[in-house]
C-alpha cells in the first residue's frame, strides 16, 4: 500500500457526523500518477495495481482472491494506519479495511521488487508511508488478517455502502 489506509472514508464520516477531533482528518484525495510513474521501472514484476476507492482493501483483496487457487494474508502490524483514522473507526464500529482511500495504490508484485518500489514511493509525498502489507498464500480464495494479538481473522467482503457514491 502506498500510504495510510482509509483516510478519505474517515474524513467523509467525520464531516457527515460532525465529529470533533483534536487532530484534523483531511481526505487523502490526490493523483496516483506519480506513484504509477515511480513503479514503471519494475513494470515486469508488477501483477496488479489499483486504487482502493470502493470498499477499501477488503474489497480489492477479496476480488483478487475470490475463486482462485491462492489467498492473501495481510499483516495488521504492517498496515499504514493513521491514529486519528483508527480512533474514528473504533468510535463508529467500522472495519478500517472497508474504508476507501482516494490517493493511494495497492500493488501486488514479485517479492524482489517490493522493497524497491516501496522505497521509490517513500521518496514522494503521496507515498511517504508506503509499506509492505501482506503476501500471497495457498489458502484458496481466502483473505486473512494476521492480527497484532497473534490471531487470524477472515477479511470479509464489505456489505452495503459505507459511503454512497457522491460523484
Amino acid at each position: 500500500a502506498s500510504g495510510d489506509i482509509g483516510v478519505h472514508g474517515a474524513a467523509v464520516m467525520v464531516a457527515r457526523n460532525h465529529i470533533q477531533f483534536s487532530n484534523e482528518v483531511a481526505s487523502d484525495t490526490d493523483t496516483v500518477t506519480p506513484l504509477v510513474d515511480a513503479a514503471l521501472k519494475w513494470a515486469p514484476d508488477v501483477h496488479f495495481m489499483r486504487d482502493p476507492t470502493r470498499g477499501g482493501l477488503a474489497a480489492i483483496f477479496n476480488e483478487i482472491a475470490g475463486g482462485e487457487a491462492f489467498g492473501i494474508l495481510l499483516h495488521e502490524e504492517s498496515l499504514p494506519i493513521n491514529a486519528t483514522v483508527n480512533a474514528v473507526c473504533e468510535m463508529l464500529g467500522i472495519d478500517m479495511l472497508h474504508l476507501p482511500s482516494e490517493g493511494r495504490l495497492v500493488m501486488i508484485c514479485n517479492a524482489e521488487a517490493s522493497p524497491k518500489i516501496i522505497e521509490a514511493w517513500r521518496q514522494m509525498p503521496q507515498g511517504a508511508n508506503a509499506s509492505w502489507i501482506g503476501e500471497i498464500t495457498d489458502q484458496s480464495g481466502r483473505v486473512v488478517l494476521n492480527t497484532t494479538t497473534g490471531g487470524h481473522r477472515l477479511v470479509d467482503v464489505p456489505r452495503g455502502e459505507l459511503l454512497p457514491r457522491i460523484c
